[in-house]
């Protein structure tokens, strides 16, 4: 069922050495893998974006562009998301994607953050963190923050300490905290303490034997500033810059081992509204055979981007600009697994300097997709019928709460109010504190939109005694990166009409986290409808008042004639405005063609299932 709701491998034999070691040679600028001298060309992939039935694929993919190191970022907000409840299976099975990584031939190197940026909801720090607001300060040493950084740490690392290099595993070297110079020179205060009690940290739980590094921009400021003792300095940077300049900087934080881009960029990142991103091919090879003739160790970041299904995405700030649901980064491999042109030529410029496999007789640069027809959506309910099925949190306060404040990290929140007197007309509605798309209703009929990305915190409204004003608000992605990090979804402060407070609100969470609730509510409301006229009328008057927004519509598919597997495939939008995608049960993420870039959704094959049974 869709529902749509709208809105290079190294052996060693025995006898070569005592015990396996990754480490560098500040005398030689090298790494060493087992004592011997070692540079690696690394591409960052995600888990967490792309199906685990997916992850061999594409790390083969990998090896065959010649490269040894695979690079990810590891998420604290999918492994747990409520206190103390961690989650290392199905999608986030960290375990059996490193085990993959070295299977398939490639070395590790993690990054666990506990910010990752990565352009994923609150830089994949979990919600929960945000519950009491300021109470507790992100990214430092501050007891609070601390000590739910120390848990997940302790159980991480209880978990990947096996795959250590040292023990046997792929795990080479390990970041600490991500590009934090940024961070601590756009809040005026760089954390050395914090970054100390992080490094600590690592050591306490896999050993002071395995390597540390560190990630910033090529600006001396930067690296300045996320620099702290035993922890090896890298730089960052994209195709055009000026290599020389960029490692010297490293240079001077590090005169002496190897020269490391830990995020070399072959694309860049899309935002809502905005032009799809492009890296020439020719700039992106000309500075990795730069970097690479120098002696330099590379990461290609992203290699495969992959997709950032549900509600995974994040935002940027300022101005306020949400990330789309593809991850495609104009990356060597595409969003659907594809090798480009962009992949061959960065596979002949590696192939310069390390061994490249063979190339597969049977290999397709592109897989065939699935081609499975159009598919008749039919209305369910609105928003406001679902309350009483969808909801997860009930609430009635004085003033709004954010979605933190009721424990929701996703997804949508309703408050609604009585007019209890009268007002002007027309009367200013005013929430200068929404984040970040409030839908206005004035007894469940649209009445207008309210936008943080577009700065409209306000619009005059025609409104009675005893009418219901709703405001839906959407949480379109938490800031990623940046000083802004704490941003909170929901209505951030008070609701004023007329210049007035208002007061009384009753708050509805529709985190729409459960997409198997999802499709059984869609599912038993179209089988009422189907027996009963009036419940068919009554729905139907609902939508016209409604206008058709905040409304829930499913439909039901077979994959044709096909008796083969089910094929990845795209789903297109054309005519539909802005939502979310579900199809049995899997959130697919969010959409909004109108405005693109993005104007299809990726749908993996395995999530499809195979003809005759009904999607």
């Amino acid at each position: 069922m869709l529902v749509l709701y709208t809105f290079q491998l190294f052996l060693c034999f025995a006898g070569c050495f005592s015990e396996p070691s990754f480490s560098i040679s500040y005398a030689n600028d090298t790494f060493l893998r087992n004592g011997v001298p070692h540079r690696y060309v690394s591409g960052s992939m995600h888990y967490f974006r792309v199906p685990p039935d997916m992850w061999r694929d594409r790390m083969i993919k990998m090896r065959l562009a010649g490269l040894n190191t695979l690079q990810t970022y590891v998420e604290w907000s999918s492994h747990e998301p409520v206190p103390g409840n961690f989650v290392f299976s199905g999608g986030v099975d960290i375990a059996k994607y490193i085990a993959t990584a070295q299977d398939v031939g490639l070395d590790v190197i993690l990054r666990p953050g506990p910010f990752i940026d990565a352009e994923r909801d609150f830089g994949g720090l979990p919600a929960w963190l945000l519950k009491d607001g300021d109470a507790i300060k992100l990214r430092t040493k501050d007891k609070k923050f601390m000590d739910r950084v120390s848990a997940w740490y302790n159980k991480l690392f209880s978990v990947l300490n096996k795959y250590m290099f040292k023990n046997g595993g792929p795990i080479t070297m390990i970041q600490v905290e991500n590009e934090y110079g940024s961070y601590g020179l756009q809040t005026g205060h760089c954390d050395k303490e914090y970054l100390a009690m992080m490094r600590d940290l690592i050591i306490a739980n896999v050993g002071s034997d395995v390597l540390l590094f560190s990630t910033d921009g090529a600006g001396n400021d930067m690296v300045m500033c996320g620099k702290v003792p035993a922890v090896y300095a890298t730089v960052d940077f994209g195709c055009g810059s000026d290599v020389k300049q960029a490692f010297s900087n490293q240079r001077l934080f590090e005169p002496h081992g190897p020269l490391v881009n830990s995020e070399y960029y072959p694309g860049w990142l899309d935002h809502w509204q905005n032009k799809h991103a492009k890296v020439e091919t020719n700039c992106v090879v000309q500075t990795l055979d730069t970097m690479l003739s120098m002696g330099a160790n590379v990461n290609i970041y992203m290699f495969h981007g992959g997709t950032s299904f549900g509600f995974g995405a994040g935002s940027n700030n300022p101005p306020f600009a949400a990330t789309p649901t593809s991850y495609d980064y104009d990356a060597p491999l595409t969003e659907a697994g594809d090798l480009t042109d962009k992949f061959w030529a960065i596979r002949e410029t590696v192939g310069k300097y390390l061994p490249l496999p063979s190339v597969p007789k049977d290999l397709v640069n592109v897989t065939e997709k699935g081609n499975y027809g159009k598919i008749q959506m039919h209305f369910v309910s609105t928003l406001f019928d679902s309350k009483g099925m969808l909801s997860n949190v009930r609430n009635v306060s004085a003033l709004p709460k954010t979605f933190e404040m009721l424990d929701q990290s996703y997804g949508f929140m309703m408050y609604e109010t009585q007019i209890s007197k009268l007002y002007t007309d027309p009367v200013l509605l005013s929430v200068p504190g929404i984040r970040d798309r409030g839908y206005v209703f004035v007894n469940d009929r649209p009445v207008g939109i309210l936008s943080r990305s577009e700065q409209i915190f306000s619009l005059p409204l025609q409104i009675l005694p005893g009418q219901k004003l709703s405001l839906v608000v959407e949480n379109q992605g938490r800031i990623c990166y940046g000083s802004d990090l704490a941003d909170q979804k929901g209505i951030v402060g008070n609701v004023s009409l007329g210049g007035q407070v208002l007061q009384n609100w009753e708050m509805t969470g529709i985190p729409l986290e459960n997409g198997f609730k999802l499709k059984k509510y869609c599912s038993k409301v179209m089988a009422s409808t189907a027996k009963s006229l009036e419940m068919k009328e009554m729905l139907r008057s609902n939508l016209l008042q409604s206008g058709g927004k905040m409304t829930f519509w499913a439909g039901e598919f077979i994959l044709g004639n096909n008796v083969g597997p089910p094929k990845d495939t795209f789903l297109s939008l054309p005519g539909w405005h802005k939502g979310v995608t579900f199809i049995n049960g899997f959130n697919l993420g969010r959409y909004w063609p109108l405005v693109g870039p993005q104007k299809t959704l990726f749908v993996p094959r395995s999530i499809l299932k195979p003809n005759p049974a009904r999607n």
